[in-house]
């Protein structure tokens, strides 16, 4: 009797166990679709930091910097930073902005209602005071008598963020790194790729188009502080790269990237065109006749034919936004033939 018992007790056993594990088995469900990637998506943002890149600074010298995790508490000195940060509709990042340089910006109204601590260079004790986990800014401005030279930050746990095409560069690939870059820090890479790859597309329009052109006009550029005329070189901006690209001479008038140009010294390249780097936009129809009324170029080529125009600095000579709205103006000056309506 007792190994029958035995017998049933060690059966019911196995049954209920299988019942155990049939239940188990009914009960359990595969994660969502929408919890899955949820957690994909996280994963991905959290494996984009840390990020490492090489900035430059005030001496061209490379300098690695580590940004640990998302930047949230960034101080931007320098009013072009400001503007890409509003463009990619990142400014709720900004806790301090300093250093505007008045030049005209479309985004003027939208810089007021950012946090301003100075329009000058500010003090180190003011942007401690911020507690910045970034800082974007040109590289001049890291200097020990400006806001303190790049490892002063990183010392205190502050990476910096430097333009290329404030120190290396001034060519469109370098403003176009810049942009880069910017994108890699915040994680915002989708906007600032999109905006990349629509710029190049347009600019290869352009210069498909200027390879119409029959002639090339020789263009001069010139930049203006005060009375005093100067002669910028190629290496100190980027529209010989517009003129060259729309199918215009860029004149390299010395070896000297940064030059004073008298009205002798421009009658000695009788240009075909002269193009004139106005920092205020309001300034451009008195900068204008200012040459075209001045007697000692009367018999200059491009004064003749009321050739004269004048173009933004900023964009003109490191990049903003408005480069391929910048590079269009150019072609249509140069070749208004091939260009009607750009």
């Amino acid at each position: 009797m007792k190994k029958y018992f035995s017998m049933f007790m060690i059966v019911m056993l196995c049954l209920l166990m299988l019942s155990a594990c049939s239940q188990w088995t009914v009960e359990y469900k595969e994660p969502s679709q929408s919890l899955t990637e949820a957690t994909q998506s996280n994963s991905i943002g959290k494996s984009h930091y840390p990020l490492t890149l090489t900035v430059y600074d005030d001496a061209g010298k490379e300098v690695q910097q580590t940004i640990e995790k998302e930047p949230k508490r960034i101080v931007v000195i320098g009013q072009g930073f400001a503007e890409w940060m509003l463009a990619f509709g990142e400014e709720k990042r900004i806790v301090g902005l300093a250093y505007l340089d008045k030049s005209f910006s479309e985004y003027e109204e939208q810089i007021k209602k950012l946090p301003i601590i100075t329009d000058m260079w500010p003090s180190k004790e003011a942007i401690l005071k911020l507690q910045p986990d970034l800082i974007i800014s040109m590289s001049s401005a890291f200097q020990k008598e400006r806001i303190g030279d790049i490892s002063f930050w990183n010392k205190r746990g502050i990476p910096v963020l430097t333009g290329i095409n404030y120190t290396t560069g001034r060519t469109i690939d370098s403003f176009f790194e810049d942009i880069t870059n910017l994108g890699n820090v915040l994680n915002i890479q989708d906007k600032t790729e999109a905006f990349v790859d629509k710029q190049k597309e347009q600019i290869n329009d352009i210069q498909t188009k200027a390879v119409l052109a029959k002639d090339k006009p020789k263009v001069l550029l010139l930049g203006t502080s005060g009375e005093t005329t100067y002669y910028y070189g190629p290496t100190l901006c980027l529209i010989d790269e517009m003129i060259e690209g729309a199918g215009g001479e860029y004149i390299q008038v010395s070896k000297e990237t940064y030059v004073e140009m008298s009205e002798e010294s421009i009658l000695s390249v009788n240009p075909d065109k002269i193009i004139i780097t106005g920092f205020q936009k309001s300034d451009s129809e008195a900068l204008i006749k200012q040459y075209l009324n001045n007697p000692k170029l009367k018999n200059a080529t491009a004064i003749k034919n009321g050739n004269v125009k004048v173009v933004e600095y900023t964009t003109a000579v490191r990049g903003s936004l408005g480069l391929t709205d910048l590079y269009k103006d150019v072609a249509q000056y140069i070749h208004p033939e091939l260009f009607k309506g750009e």
